[in-house]
């Protein structure tokens, strides 16, 4: 039997409800500090829970290449017309597309003779228009190695 004095219980009272008091403050503040958990350094803005002006722009442009021969090219629209195994394809030129032929680089008027030749071209698609990057001229019977 144990003998319990009647101070005893009355004097943990105050010790249960500091216990209780901080227990329930620090189970109001998880969901706080979780909040904030998504929040950028240095610029206060809300990574996961508010949508940022980033999330709203669209994905990096991905790179294609298409293989094909020179069907031709217009100098004056500066189109590209490709023969691929999927049917003729235009790329319009821009003046800062790079063009290389045997790895050196030559000018665009250039491509009007290069019919008939093996070519690659590399290119970004945005909004539905082609957006060139480079073209890589090879010779006519040689096979693009991908």
């Amino acid at each position: 039997m144990v003998l319990v004095r009647p101070g005893l219980i009355a004097s943990k009272a105050p010790v249960m409800k500091k216990r209780l008091a901080v227990l329930l403050a620090f189970a109001a503040l998880v969901p706080i500090v979780g909040a904030f958990a998504g929040v950028r350094r240095g610029t206060g803005q809300f990574d996961g829970l508010v949508a940022d002006a980033a999330q709203s722009t669209p994905p990096a442009a991905t790179i294609l290449r298409v293989p094909g021969t020179i069907d031709k090219y217009e100098v004056s629209t500066r189109v590209l017309w490709l023969s691929t195994s999927n049917g003729k394809v235009q790329f319009p030129l821009a003046a800062a597309t790079r063009i290389l032929r045997a790895g050196q680089r030559i000018e665009v008027s250039e491509l009007a003779k290069l019919s008939g030749y093996r070519a690659a071209v590399r290119y970004s698609e945005s909004a539905g228009h082609k957006i060139v990057e480079s073209v890589h001229v090879f010779g006519r019977d040689q096979v693009i190695a991908r």
